[in-house]
């Protein structure tokens, strides 16, 4: 999902408010279990081969990811049975998210989802650069 860092806040049918959108529902959904802090914006990568990281099934061949990196104050504010980024993952299941942007993938429906088949979105705990994805 194209979640690029804009700052374009205003404005109707403008490619650039949509993205800044979805970078704020991103952090929108961080913040249902704690306040982001530390934030480095998304990064945009392009022609990335999919079928090395840990994307869905759905998903594969060369395309366009974003990455980014955030901290918390509480360690283990997101782990849920054992799994560092369970709550996390909790947070984004099925959350909404603006398509036809800069994506270079296509999606069966405009939501964030970490699990399966369709998995467009995972998180690792500990990692504080975003060029070692």
């Amino acid at each position: 999902m194209d979640i690029t860092a804009t700052g374009v806040t205003r404005g109707i049918d403008d490619p650039r408010r949509s993205q800044q959108s979805n970078w704020e529902t991103t952090l929108q959904a961080i913040g249902l279990g704690a306040q982001p802090i530390d934030i480095i914006e998304p990064q945009r990568l392009t022609d990335i081969n999919l079928d090395y990281l840990e994307f869905g099934d759905f998903f594969q061949g060369q395309h366009s990811i974003w990455v980014w990196c955030f901290g918390v104050e509480h360690g283990g504010v997101f782990e849920e049975g054992g799994d560092p980024t369970g709550r996390l993952q909790q947070y984004f299941e099925q959350v909404p998210i603006i398509s036809g942007l800069d994506e270079t993938a296509r999606f069966m429906l405009p939501i964030f989802y970490p699990h399966g088949a369709i998995k467009n979105i995972y998180f690792k705990s500990g990692m504080r650069n975003i060029n070692n994805i």
